[in-house]
């Protein structure tokens, strides 16, 4: 579905994996102002629980850390923006801006809910990678979009 400046979608993706085939998403909705973390092994080669999920979210960019030779001569998630999603734009950032800690303290202090309803507090070396990715895609629509997001301000944060 459009909206009136012709974007068929209001979703920006930051995806990472790691050697153990885990695989880290944040998925912020630009017209809820709404954040959605996922973390998740990938049990097949193809990245088919990947591709359900950028299918689903349907992105307008997706970002993702430079392309590296994945374990086990899986594509990667950068390999796999390029052939399954060859008309969403890809970002490339460093991998340095996908930090773990920062996006666990910008969840934290953007989150509308209250942290400990989050379960960051003991979840949160649980889920490294999803909050990596969000740190990375708050940094991305900071700069790029010029949204600035406030404290308490995001309407539904999930893992």
């Amino acid at each position: 579905m459009e909206d009136d400046t012709g974007e068929k979608s209001s979703f920006i993706v930051g995806l990472i994996e790691n050697r153990a085939k885990e695989v880290g998403v944040a998925a912020f909705d630009l017209r809820s102002a709404s954040f959605d973390l996922s973390q998740y092994i990938e049990t097949s080669s193809s990245y088919q629980n990947t591709k359900t999920l950028l299918n689903f979210y349907d992105p307008m960019v997706i970002i993702v850390t430079p392309a590296k030779t994945a374990p086990d001569g899986m594509v990667g998630v950068s390999e796999l923006v390029d052939r399954f999603c060859s008309s969403t734009t890809k970002v490339i950032m460093a991998r340095g801006c996908f930090d773990d800690t920062r996006g666990a303290a910008l969840v934290k202090s953007l989150a509308a809910n209250e942290p400990s309803a989050l379960g960051l507090d003991s979840y949160s070396k649980q889920y490294y990678l999803c909050l990596a990715a969000a740190a990375a895609t708050i940094k991305w629509i900071e700069a790029e979009k010029g949204l600035i997001i406030t404290n308490h301000s995001l309407s539904n944060s999930t893992f």
